[in-house]
């Protein structure tokens, strides 16, 4: 055993002595005054915040309940990281779907002191709300540990041991529980995620302790990491393992770059191995090989940006899908699928592996937009490589989101109609004694909040919904509460839970000015996307109101039409900024000789920059290049996700309102592109 070890046992033996019962009986309770948002009492372990924290005393309404008072503390809680476990756990037990929860179960997890903590509240709380970090995952473990569950404490311990950086302190504790079950695969798993996680350092501790086949790789890796003299010996002494470890590639690519040699990190990436073990870290690995792919394809490396960026699957570990990853893990991988399959199918001549790249693509997602746009690309490659059959079926695939930009153009390039779109009959009523404690809380928020506090409620009920009628009861709330924003939200989560009868209640209509109604497509259209008709909405920019008008664009528009311009009823009057916004959409409709595309992007990112990309990229209006190409090479992705997403919206709001439709065509989107060709 090393004296590093032997060091670690005897920290550990001194931090717990026994167990921390006696110290957890020493912690007050919790008691909330409603109308103060104060404690009486702190937990053990992290002070309240200072003086001046609460909010002022608020006189409640008794018949609304406790729901103010909770109000309040969710508003002091989600305010700061300073409050004990005992604060944010008291409240999350009650309220575990309330906005900002996250945050706040990761503050508890922060502020469980392992000197005084009560294992059985605890572990009661981890067993209700599970560890969202690896320091929480280490609390749980000492809290069943201290509370006599030896065997699940093992579990979780190594759980945590391969979870990656914790404290000296919790390490040490940890090893203490489950050192002597650990195996050579929970050191590797340990050394490889530190190693991601820069804590090159604290890898080195563990390193003897690995497999024999891992074990020079990781010694490489740490030697190229911390710049030793010996870090090309080391790499050599790996062997060809060196190759197909992960962390010891990612080491020199760096190390490559840094030293100004971007290129050999580019061929050490295209020329690797086969992946000897799953990554730890997947969104870390796929945003360094979009680094060096995305880079090669700037420099016309085209086949070298390929293969980067095209293996992507053998880090995944086996029984995992990458759907199931976090947001940013997926994005990244899309990224690299995409950026692959446009490479294979525009510089390489290679149809049949842009098919493959695309459909990696679209399997990755999770939303309408995303799977709908790779099975028409697969498709689109699958037709170029002389596959009609497989196109059919990619078509066929992206079509069944016919509510979305591609699934739209993928029906019309197989001849179909839209399918229609069912209307929901009636709508459950929203009791205030039965109802969920977050609706009575986002219908009184804006009453003792704000108006953004009534929001983060309503995006919190629109993505914790799961059922049919959890999403029908949203939809109540919404028109009970004149918040149509959340009645868009739900109706898009209903089709990401599968309930496609529901699409409707996603396209809620506004009154429309009878001078503007010749823009009522349109208007829905870009309110839908640029405040899903929250007629309050400021942006981070500063756009306003249900059609988010910038105030200087707000300002020049009124000028033009001879209108006072009255920068408060932007968020307001959702007449007057109707009446703007209409006006502003017809101005560039007409600059831009009838173009949709353009002037929706206009709209979005202003004439000038769709003036520049014009004569970047080419005009789609005179064949230079496809129109939906020219929305794909849209620099900014905010426009030209927008600039999908209004036009989507419109054909619809065309098909749920035929009798307001702006268009009439069997082809719907593609007259609105100004395509001869559909789909």
């Amino acid at each position: 055993m090393s004296s590093m070890v032997k060091h670690l046992i005897s920290a550990s033996l001194l931090i717990l002595p026994a167990t921390a019962m006696a110290a957890a009986q020493q912690q007050p309770e919790i008691i909330w005054k409603p109308g103060t948002g104060t404690p009486t009492g702190t937990a053990a372990g992290t002070p309240a915040p200072a003086a001046g924290q609460p909010a002022p005393a608020i006189q409640y309404d008794p018949s609304e309940g406790k729901i103010p008072a909770a109000l309040q503390r969710w508003k002091m809680l989600s305010a700061s990281a300073g409050y004990s476990f005992n604060d944010y756990a008291s409240f999350l037990m009650d309220y575990p779907d309330w906005p900002n929860a996250e945050d706040m179960r990761k503050n508890a997890e922060q502020a469980i002191n392992p000197l005084s903590f009560s294992p059985s509240q605890v572990v009661a709380y981890f067993d209700r709300l599970p560890p969202l970090t690896n320091g929480g995952r280490a609390k749980f473990a000492m809290a069943l540990d201290a509370g006599g569950d030896k065997t699940r404490a093992i579990a979780v311990a190594r759980e945590a041991w391969r979870g990656g950086p914790l404290s000296d302190d919790d390490e040490a504790r940890l090893f203490r529980i489950a050192g002597s079950s650990l195996t050579s695969a929970d050191y590797d798993a340990r050394v490889d995620r530190l190693l991601w996680s820069s804590a090159t350092r604290a890898a080195e501790r563990w390193v003897a302790y690995t497999s024999p086949q891992r074990r020079p790789s990781f010694v490489a890796a740490m030697a190229v990491r911390l710049k030793s003299p010996d870090a090309d010996l080391k790499v050599g002494e790996a062997g060809s393992a060196a190759n197909g470890e992960a962390s010891l590639l990612a080491a020199r690519a760096d190390a490559l770059r840094t030293g100004g040699n971007s290129f050999a990190a580019r061929e050490l990436l295209a020329n690797r191995s086969r992946l000897t073990a799953p990554v730890p870290v997947l969104k870390d690995w796929y945003k360094l090989l979009l680094t060096h792919a995305q880079a090669a394809a700037k420099d016309g490396q085209s086949d070298v940006a390929y293969r980067i960026a095209s293996r992507v699957d053998d880090a995944i570990a086996p029984g995992q899908n990458i759907a199931d990853q976090d947001l940013t893990t997926r994005d990244n991988y899309t990224s690299l699928t995409w950026l692959a399959g446009t490479l294979a199918m525009n510089n390489l001549g290679r149809p049949r592996d842009a098919v493959a790249m695309f459909t990696s693509y679209a399997n990755a997602a999770k939303s309408p937009q995303t799977r709908s746009k790779g099975f028409y690309w697969a498709g689109k490659a699958a037709a170029k490589a002389g596959d009609s059959a497989l196109a059919q079926q990619h078509y066929a695939s992206a079509g069944s989101y016919y509510e979305n930009f591609y699934g739209q153009l993928a029906l019309e390039a197989l001849g179909r109609p839209m399918p229609s779109i069912p209307k929901v009959a009636s709508l459950p009523p929203v009791s205030t004694e039965t109802a969920p404690a977050s609706y009575l809380a986002a219908k009184l928020a804006a009453k003792y909040g704000t108006w953004k506090d009534q929001s983060n409620f309503l995006r919190a009920i629109s993505r914790n919904a799961l059922t049919e009628q959890q999403f029908l009861s949203a939809v109540s709330l919404s028109k009970m509460i004149n918040r149509p924003d959340l009645s868009v939200m739900a109706g898009r989560n209903a089709r990401l839970n599968g309930h496609d009868g529901l699409i409707s209640l996603g396209y809620p209509t506004v009154s429309v000015p009878a001078d503007q109604s010749h823009n009522w497509t349109l208007i829905h259209a870009i309110a839908r996307q640029e405040s899903q008709f929250d007629k309050a909405a400021v942006s981070h920019a500063g756009a306003r109101g249900l059609m988010q008008l910038m105030p200087g664009t707000a300002r020049e528009t009124s000028g033009k039409i001879s209108m006072a311009y009255r920068p408060d009823a932007l968020t307001v009057d959702t007449d007057y900024n109707i009446q703007l916004g209409s006006t502003y959409i017809q101005r560039m409709l007409n600059y831009y000789n009838g173009s949709y595309p353009l002037a929706v992007a206009a709209y979005n990112a202003g004439p000038g920059n769709v003036n520049k990309w014009l004569a970047a990229n080419g005009d789609p209006r005179t064949g230079a290049i496809s129109v939906i190409d020219w929305i794909e090479k849209i620099p900014l992705f905010e426009t030209r996700n927008y600039v999908q997403r209004v036009l989507e919206n419109a054909v619809v709001y065309d098909h749920l309102h035929p009798e307001k439709a702006r268009i009439r065509s069997a082809t719907p989107l593609s007259t609105y592109l100004g395509k001869s060709t559909p789909g």
